[in-house]
């Protein structure tokens, strides 16, 4: 009796993971984000215009101004166009599944896809079980997630906790559990996409100054948790803001070159370069300023990249305009006028770079 009942359960397990690849084989991997299915669906559709992808989360998407840095690179003689992919809430992992997903559009001009290392594995509570998690939680996601975190300086209980949310996750991946409803929507109801996602110049940068005035004049509605967040670290008054800030130049004024760096983290990265490389594409690393995550863990890992493949722009007593006041929106992001001086600062690291990769070509 046991043994057919276990039987028969192996039968309705097998059928329900049929079904589930058969319904992920024909929807794309970018499905569970309208902000991600926008800038994907624009960049597919004109793949060949650009030649340089930048990967990452908000601190890549709301700081990174491709019009800016194309213009600094074409000023210098390079062919340089490049495109803003990052998503808000991408960290390391996400990017990884972005990076396989991108390379399985066709564009023969990619040449450059920019690699940000600017999180550990984390999650925001309020995304579990919604599609914008669920979709790419995939055996790969779960694999590096669980690699990562056994080696990370958290207490046991917060790894423990933050593993069994990514096995879970996976478990409603595999038998796409709670999202078939969004994935029928997702081909038959696109009302909920905004163009707005791939910005003024259709590049993918869209700074939160954009967002707020256009969630106001177009919809008027406000983000008040965003609005709050602005308005507090306008004031002085976040407590995150002074954290944030000697915690970066405790990282950095405290760096040793012999301080070892999580393997884990470091082999993803560099299973990212190996990927891209067997393709003619050239990674380049990126530190951006601002991150949650703390420097003591991504400097070692940014460290280890191959030489000639880097930009860092997180050093505070390199950049203080950056973890200021006046040029930030909140703690944790630039407004616009710090994301132009952080993309004319790119602009002026890369083009050293790009003229190396030239003459190796």
């Amino acid at each position: 009796m046991l043994k057919k009942t276990i039987f028969k359960i192996g039968i309705i397990v097998a059928v329900l993971l049929v079904l589930s690849n058969v319904l992920r084989y024909f929807i794309p991997f970018y499905w569970g984000d309208s902000t991600q299915t926008t800038k994907y669906e624009y960049y597919k559709k004109h793949a060949e215009e650009f030649n340089a992808v930048y990967l990452g989360g908000s601190l890549e998407y709301r700081h990174i101004n491709p019009h800016i840095i194309d213009s600094i690179a074409q000023k210098n003689g390079l062919d340089f166009h490049s495109f803003n992919l990052g998503i808000d809430g991408h960290g390391i992992i996400q990017q990884m599944n972005d990076l396989d997903g991108l390379l399985t559009i066709r564009n023969p001009r990619l040449k450059y896809v920019f690699f940000s290392i600017s999180s550990e594995p984390y999650f925001f509570k309020a995304n579990l079980h919604t599609p914008k998690w669920v979709s790419w939680q995939t055996a790969s996601a779960s694999y590096h997630a669980l690699s990562i975190l056994p080696s990370l300086e958290e207490p046991f209980k917060y790894r423990a906790k933050m593993g069994a949310f990514w096995l879970s996750s996976w478990i409603e991946n595999l038998f796409n559990i709670g999202t078939v409803p969004d994935m029928l929507k997702f081909y038959f109801d696109k009302s909920y996409l905004d163009s707005s996602y791939v910005g003024k110049n259709h590049d993918g940068f869209y700074p939160y100054d954009y967002e707020e005035t256009h969630l106001f004049m177009e919809y008027k509605w406000e983000d008040t948790l965003l609005l709050e967040s602005r308005h507090r670290f306008e004031n002085g008054k976040d407590p995150y803001f002074d954290t944030l800030n000697n915690r970066v130049l405790q990282a950095f004024t405290n760096y040793d070159t012999t301080q070892k760096a999580n393997k884990a983290m470091i082999d993803l990265c560099m299973k990212a370069y190996k990927k891209c490389a067997k393709r003619g594409i050239q990674v380049i690393f990126m530190l951006p300023p601002k991150a949650r995550t703390t420097y003591s863990l991504l400097l070692p890992v940014f460290n280890a990249m191959p030489e000639g493949t880097k930009i860092e722009l997180a050093n505070i007593q390199n950049y203080p305009k950056f973890y200021s006041i006046e040029y930030g929106y909140n703690f944790h992001h630039l407004n616009e006028k710090g994301a132009q001086i952080l993309s004319q600062e790119f602009g002026k690291q890369l083009v050293p770079l790009l003229t190396n990769f030239s003459k190796e070509d």
